[in-house]
């Protein structure tokens, strides 16, 4: 189920029968599920799961402001509506995301239980919280993130994009921005003609035991014809979760960390970089001239400093250029 089937199908569900008081239109003529498109009397759309009478609905319904989930008894159907017209391209997102989890259910309790807890899992997205402005500089340092991610998204096959996707961790103000099973990688961002890079915190560099540790620095210039913005990247990542069937929430929340949506980082859209090169360097090496807590005094915290980038060449693992 893409987007673009999707759009034609509500486009064209105003010529179609009424069933139960909605407007529906079956999601897949594949989907195992009585899953169904739809809008209600009130023109609101709609996801609409029937389920026999005999099913347990363990559910009391919830009414937020711009989306909500309820069984219709009478109906015998799951009904999650949208009820804000703004949202309509993340409500789309959320019925591709619903329909990919359980289109091949066959049990009808669990098919009820998965479509109820996926959809608590998107309801928090469709209530937006927004921060303070982002200054250029941590728009620089989002956009090297977002493009090593969206690296990494292209490589990576579709069993692991959910994988992939999780180990961004940038937002959360882990200790470093990609934890994966078997290294973490700390990305710091800097303008090509910069030999620097600030390292803003003693556990940034700290070694896991038995795992690696890598430090992208991704070298960036400021070219406002044919450089990318943070909204860009997003939005090429949204299609290649979209094209390899992955779940587009885990996006989202990164983003609503950070107090943004996709939309929101439009604004941003004055500030566009080319990336020209990305260097990798091993800092799991006993040698490399990192602080952590690992090899500072206890009694030292919020430990910020400089790391001169053209001293690290014999830690170098890999270098790619854009």
């Amino acid at each position: 189920m893409f987007l673009e089937n999707l759009n034609k199908k509500w486009q064209t569900i105003n010529n179609c029968d009424t069933v139960s008081g909605f407007k529906i239109m079956r999601i897949s003529s594949s989907c195992v599920p009585e899953l169904y498109i739809a809008l209600d009397e009130n023109g609101f759309r709609c996801l609409v799961l029937f389920v026999s009478g005999e099913v347990k609905i363990k559910l009391k319904g919830s009414q937020k402001k711009n989306v909500s989930i309820q069984y219709n008894k009478d109906a015998e159907a799951v009904v999650i509506r949208l009820c804000d017209s703004n949202f309509m391209e993340l409500f789309n997102d959320l019925v591709i995301s619903l329909y990919n989890k359980v289109k091949a259910i066959v049990d009808p309790q669990i098919l009820s239980h998965e479509l109820i807890g996926a959809f608590y899992k998107w309801v928090e997205l469709f209530e937006p919280t927004y921060t303070k402005k982002l200054s250029q500089d941590q728009v620089k340092g989002l956009l090297g993130e977002l493009f090593v991610l969206r690296n990494f998204l292209t490589d990576t096959s579709v069993e692991n994009i959910d994988e992939i996707m999780s180990a961004w961790q940038g937002p959360y103000e882990n200790s470093n921005d990609f934890i994966l099973d078997s290294k973490n990688i700390e990305v710091k961002t800097k303008m090509e003609s910069q030999s620097i890079i600030r390292i803003s915190s003693e556990h940034q560099l700290k070694k896991e035991f038995d795992k690696g540790l890598e430090l992208a620095v991704v070298s960036v210039k400021l070219d406002l014809v044919k450089g990318e913005s943070i909204y860009d990247l997003i939005v090429k990542i949204v299609q290649i979760l979209r094209e390899k069937l992955g779940d587009l929430s885990i996006l989202y929340h990164a983003l609503n960390q950070l107090g943004l949506t996709v939309e929101s980082t439009i604004e941003y859209n004055n500030y566009r970089f080319l990336v020209s090169k990305i260097s990798h360097y091993d800092c799991s090496k006993d040698n490399f001239p990192g602080l952590s807590i690992s090899n500072i005094p206890k009694e030292i915290s919020k430990l910020r400093y400089n790391l001169r980038i053209n001293s690290l060449q014999e830690f170098l693992i890999q270098e790619n250029q854009y």
